[in-house]
């Protein structure tokens, strides 16, 4: 049975069944039961002001730090903002010696001051 007929056999029994085949399926249980639990964990780079209003006052988005990370971790949270953050469990940071990303940091929204742990966004 070539491709064609396969799709338009397993179509039209699907539309003949009511869907019935398909709604008891595990797979689509599973597919229907994802939640948003699945939504990874976005974290600040090192050295990122603790209070994240005043992070966000100080970062132009000017992308320093993004451009300075040599393991290339750090990203934008959108393409206006343009605030720096990082996924963890994704690709983690490697805590870089001298911290590149925190020097290239012309604003201090990023600085050793601050610390060097990464900051959990809620």
């Amino acid at each position: 049975m070539d491709r064609e007929t396969f799709f338009k056999t397993a179509f039209k029994k699907i539309l003949k069944s009511g869907f019935s085949l398909i709604e008891d399926h595990p797979v689509i249980d599973y597919l229907e039961n994802i939640t948003d639990e699945t939504e990874e964990k976005k974290v600040r780079p090192p050295g990122a002001h603790p209070s994240e209003q005043q992070f966000q006052d100080r970062c132009t988005g000017c992308d320093a730090c993004m451009s300075a990370c040599p393991v290339n971790v750090i990203f934008i949270e959108d393409l206006e903002k343009r605030y720096p953050l990082l996924y963890p469990e994704k690709q983690p940071c490697i805590h870089c010696a001298g911290y590149p990303c925190i020097q290239a940091c012309p604003t201090q929204a990023l600085s050793l001051e601050h610390g060097s742990t990464l900051r959990v966004l809620t």
